[in-house]
């Protein structure tokens, strides 16, 4: 995933100097512009505070993250030599909403997750038996699991597990219950749904 944020030059510029510097592993964006960036002019021991305070208007920023840490790379420009006096538009970064966007993306990386997870284990373990989207109801003996809650789908595989349960098929659908877990029975709740729109 990357965020690419651009200040704007408004004016003619001749000359300018580009250099690029970087910092990886970082936990805590909001504070990113003030530790000491690697490569570039920055060579370990400016931050991007130091830059541009030091003239360099930053011209794209990419972000990766990985687990929970982000990496960034800070395109920084300095004017030279000008035909024009510049205006250089400054664009405070609202860190707080960057690190919201990758949190929530995170999460919606994680749904995706979970329903194909969701799809894999049902296609494996259930399929055969409940149909293609859980409407079916094999041997006539229990109601199609598309139809059920959540908590009804774990009560009711948790009753094959503790042999509470017992619709005349248990002997089949025990093998396959001692197997699935919480997450595995959630992840296919999820996924039934989402295909029984």
């Amino acid at each position: 995933m990357k965020y690419l944020i651009s200040t704007a030059l408004v004016s003619t510029i001749a000359f300018s100097s580009t250099t690029m510097c970087y910092k990886n592993n970082i936990k805590d964006i909001s504070t990113v512009e003030t530790k000491k960036f690697d490569g570039g002019e920055c060579m370990g021991k400016y931050s991007i505070d130091d830059m541009k305070n030091n003239s360099w208007n930053i011209s794209d920023i990419k972000i990766s993250q990985k687990d929970d840490k982000y990496n960034f790379i800070y395109i920084l420009k300095k004017q030279t030599k000008s035909i024009a006096t510049p205006t250089v538009v400054n664009q405070k970064i609202d860190y707080n909403k960057i690190n919201k966007t990758l949190k929530e993306n995170k999460l919606k990386n994680k749904e995706i997750q979970s329903l194909k997870d969701g799809k894999r284990v049902y296609i494996n373990k259930c399929q055969s038996c409940h149909g293609a989207k859980g409407e079916q109801t094999p041997y006539n003996t229990s109601a199609a699991i598309n139809k059920f809650s959540l908590d009804k789908l774990k009560d009711t595989i948790r009753g094959y597990t503790m042999d509470s349960y017992n619709n005349g098929f248990a002997i089949i659908m025990k093998p396959y219950a001692d197997l699935i877990s919480d997450e595995d029975l959630e992840n296919i709740y999820k996924y039934l749904k989402s295909i029984n729109k």
